[in-house]
């Protein structure tokens, strides 16, 4: 599925979060920051994982308050 947000040129494209290995879902699950809580680690629902050509996230909300949690995914070289 297909979803342009913003001009042409940023194309997002939402990915299929539950393709990814049960341990990686429950990392990105748990692993979060909430702006709204102001704390770490409070656990996410509802994610959708998106991809734009700059970029690779995971949207979802707060299991504690139920605000907009954005988990960023940065693959590192090792």
């Amino acid at each position: 599925m297909s979803v342009e947000k913003g001009d042409l040129e940023s194309k997002v494209v939402e990915r299929d979060f539950y393709a990814r290995s049960e341990e990686e879902q429950q990392d990105f699950l748990s692993q979060t920051w909430c702006n709204q809580c102001m704390e770490v680690d409070l656990g996410m629902k509802n994610p959708k994982e998106f991809e734009s050509s700059e970029r690779l996230w995971i949207e979802g909300e707060c299991v504690n308050c139920g605000a907009q949690v954005v988990t960023e995914i940065v693959y590192e070289d090792e």
